[in-house]
């Protein structure tokens, strides 16, 4: 059965082994979680914040759809 949960789903060191781009947009969107998180148990306007979560949650799938896309089409010259 396939896993839907999204990127929150992974362990904390599933991202050790991958580039360093990668980890940073990771940690990038672990800490706009955590404001997120803050915001919501604070019960403030969590919008603005929300809108950088989504952003950096982007920024990281396209950085992995690339990566595996880098890897099944290598280049051929």
């Amino acid at each position: 059965m396939v896993d839907v949960r999204g990127l929150d789903a992974f362990p904390r060191d599933h991202f050790a082994d991958y580039p360093v781009e990668i980890r940073e947009a990771n940690r990038r969107r672990a800490r706009a979680f955590s404001a997120l998180r803050l915001y919501r148990r604070r019960g403030w306007n969590d919008s603005a914040v929300r809108l950088q979560h989504d952003r950096e949650s982007a920024n990281l799938k396209q950085l992995l759809d690339h990566l595996v896309f880098a890897e099944e089409n290598p280049t051929l010259f």
